[in-house]
């Protein structure tokens, strides 16, 4: 029986021109090369997934590549070097996962390394994942060094967390900011890789795996994974992708909205709980609702939206909502799901959590926004009251409705 080998490492790059998103930090990298112009240290910051130690492993192939020519930035992927990488069989490159060595000691002993020249190839190189994860003692060792490095020695480092390295390194090394896939970009590429693999899918279930992928090719690639081993005939079904990601129709999360919108509270509740019983979970939910939120808000402002996030069978239900909802509702509703985003991530009952924001936000959707509120105070001040009842029916109705508003967010005060 052959081992199975999951895609992300199937397909993982093996040349920059293999790398995906990331262009411009490819650009400045190759010329760099070509012109010798890349310095002892280089460090790789950016979220899960994007590239950060392939791009690394990459650079690391071509200073150690044996065929290279000096105005060729790619590895040949031929040489005896080059294969090396293939097996993980590597002498001179050592890979340092700085999460699960963090002190002083792990430093050190790479430091005394780096004395030694490389057993064969030009440069002898360190790479460090999780390099925020050192201490600060091994920082301190190794500042150093990175001040003086030897001319046979290469660092390179990858992080998620730049803020937690400290200044005097940071200052020593070359950085690179990868930036998340977009969602075009990684459906065109998980496409190539389902033909590949023989697989289809569809436009609707590629969007979905991209979506779902946040940015991270690792993660979508991961996904796509799973996605095979559920599929029929190798064919995708967009049902079966929904059920396994737990996310709701964009049917089912417009209905939601419109009940929330109408003030409906007993059936958006109930929509909601059918929607968790079908397996969509409270922050995909949240997720869900917010992305829609902002299409709403798009529509409305005749504004392009960054990505259609709709399908196009939903989208005039969509735009229908949007037609009978105004602006300041859907901003009101934007801010309210966006502070329950926070109540979610510190909770461990994010059902309940979300259901009470889903009744909070439906029962504030009944309260006026301040251009109702103008108007309704210059209609009943049309009417002929006397002065002092005019005033005193002015003030009730005012602060009754800012005593609604401020219930219905604590820690909110009224400035004169």
């Amino acid at each position: 029986m052959s081992i199975y080998i999951p895609l992300a490492i199937k397909y993982r790059p093996q040349k920059f021109s293999d790398v995906v998103g990331q262009g411009l930090t490819i650009k400045i990298i190759t010329r760099g090369l070509v012109k010798n112009r890349l310095g002892p240290a280089l460090l790789f910051s950016g979220t899960r997934g994007v590239g950060k130690t392939t791009i690394a492993r990459i650079l690391a192939k071509v200073f150690r590549c044996e065929k290279r020519a000096d105005t060729d930035p790619e590895p040949c992927c031929q040489c005896a070097s080059c294969l090396n990488f293939l097996h993980d069989n590597l002498m001179d490159v050592i890979e340092l996962d700085a999460a699960s060595n963090t002190g002083v000691d792990d430093v050190r002993e790479i430091l005394e390394s780096s004395r030694y020249m490389p057993t064969t190839g030009k440069f002898k190189i360190f790479i460090i994942d999780e390099v925020h994860m050192l201490s600060k003692s091994a920082f301190n060792a190794l500042l150093k060094t990175l001040e003086e490095p030897p001319p046979h020695v290469k660092f390179l480092f990858a992080t998620t967390e730049t803020y937690k390295i400290p200044e005097t390194i940071m200052s020593r090394v070359l950085k690179f900011d990868l930036k998340k896939i977009d969602t075009d970009l990684m459906a065109q590429y998980l496409s190539s890789i389902c033909n590949q693999e023989g697989i289809f899918a569809s436009a609707e279930v590629l969007t979905l795996l991209a979506r779902a992928a946040d940015g991270s090719i690792r993660d979508g690639l991961s996904i796509l994974d799973q996605a095979i081993n559920i599929s029929e005939n190798n064919e995708l079904a967009v049902r079966d992708l929904k059920d396994m990601l737990n996310i709701s129709d964009d049917n089912d999360i417009i209905e939601l909205l419109d009940l929330v919108f109408s003030a409906d509270i007993k059936a958006a509740v109930k929509k909601y709980r059918e929607m968790n019983e079908n397996n969509a979970s409270a922050p995909k939910i949240i997720n869900a609702l917010m992305d829609h939120v902002h299409m709403l808000a798009c529509l409305k402002t005749n504004i392009q939206p960054a990505e259609m996030i709709v399908s196009d069978d939903s989208f005039p239900q969509l735009k229908k909502l949007a037609e009978k909802t105004s602006l300041a509702s859907i901003t009101k509703i934007w801010q309210m799901l966006l502070k329950g985003v926070n109540e979610l991530r510190f909770s461990e009952r994010s059902e309940i959590v979300l259901e009470m924001l889903l009744i909070r936000i439906a029962y504030a959707s009944e309260l006026p926004d301040l251009q109702e509120l103008i108007q309704e105070i210059s209609r009943d001040s049309s009417k002929p009251l006397a002065k002092s009842e005019k005033i005193l029916h002015t003030e009730n109705m005012t602060k009754s409705l800012v005593g609604e508003t401020l219930r219905m967010f604590p820690g909110a005060r009224v400035e004169q």
